[in-house]
């Protein structure tokens, strides 16, 4: 695999990017294929896999880092869903002005599995497919489905406390991410195994994060999708984002071009190795969609 880094701008904000070729050269007929990352995620982590992966079928990859992470421009520590929908949406925009005559397949790993959704509102008529990978779509439920309902009630009372320190000037600034946006026990594991492996990788949180996440629900409105056909991948263990993220997101997906696949045995991302046999079947999938294109 050939890298080859760019930069682009997104709110007037640099962003570090990579096209990822095939060592034998570019397929001119292959669509582009865009990778997001999830929650705390970087272009060296899943795209930068997956890339590994695909150039190997002939595709090319682009991946990114959102504004604050890596080698990206912006304000450390800062998490914003609607900032991060905005990157997606400059990068796709980016990579059809380079690449005018090819399609543009976009994918996103797990929290961006729902934001390339949103994101598809700013640039439908540059999208020709979307995968949907380990996502969830509506964040409440996933919150009261990793929470409980009681643990779910105690965290709204943590919220409100909260917000009345921030309104009154105490409030402070600096928070572990997974208090705000907690992992399972075993996903958990693979963070802290195997992505803080990766240079750079780890940040912190602020208050801001705990609002747009709470409000981030995708399922909503979803009309601007009618043409533009969805593979929806999903570990079927899944214990971060249940299984029924994936279910719900199938069945209100307006059009009828949608599959839906579940990964056997699959939970979040501890398989996410390269040489896992749960990873290669996961890919292969990827591939053999995107080969209709």
């Amino acid at each position: 695999m050939l890298e080859k880094n760019v930069s682009l701008i997104s709110d007037k904000i640099k962003l570090d990017g990579s096209f990822y070729l095939p060592d034998a050269g570019e397929n001119s007929t292959k669509p582009i294929v865009i990778v997001c990352s999830g929650f705390t995620g970087m272009k060296e982590i899943h795209p930068a896999r997956f890339a590994r992966f695909l150039t190997r079928q002939d595709n090319t990859v682009f991946g990114f880092d959102y504004r604050g992470f890596g080698k990206s421009e912006g304000t450390k520590n800062k998490v914003l869903l609607e900032e991060q929908i905005r990157d997606i949406a400059n990068v796709v925009s980016y990579v059809k002005n380079i690449y005018t005559e090819r399609k543009i397949v976009l994918a996103g790993w797990g929290m961006s599995g729902g934001m390339i959704l949103e994101s598809a509102k700013l640039v439908t008529n540059l999208i020709d497919g979307l995968i949907c990978m380990n996502g969830f779509y509506n964040s409440i439920r996933v919150q009261k489905a990793l929470r409980g309902e009681e643990g779910f009630k105690k965290y709204k009372k943590w919220l409100a406390k909260q917000r009345v320190k921030n309104v009154n000037g105490k409030g402070k600034e600096d928070f572990d991410p997974f208090d705000i946006y907690p992992l399972d026990a075993i996903s958990r594991k693979y963070v802290f195994e195997e992505l803080v492996k990766t240079e750079g990788y780890g940040i912190r949180s602020n208050f801001d994060f705990a609002d747009s996440l709470m409000l981030f629900n995708c399922e909503d409105d979803l009309r601007h999708l009618l043409n533009i056909p969805i593979l929806i991948a999903h570990g079927s263990e899944n214990k971060l984002h249940p299984v029924t993220e994936a279910q719900s997101i199938f069945e209100k997906y307006p059009n009828e071009d949608k599959e839906l696949f579940l990964l056997e045995g699959g939970g979040h991302t501890e398989w996410m190795l390269d040489t896992d046999p749960k990873f290669i079947k996961f890919a292969s999938k990827l591939a053999s969609w995107i080969e209709r294109f």
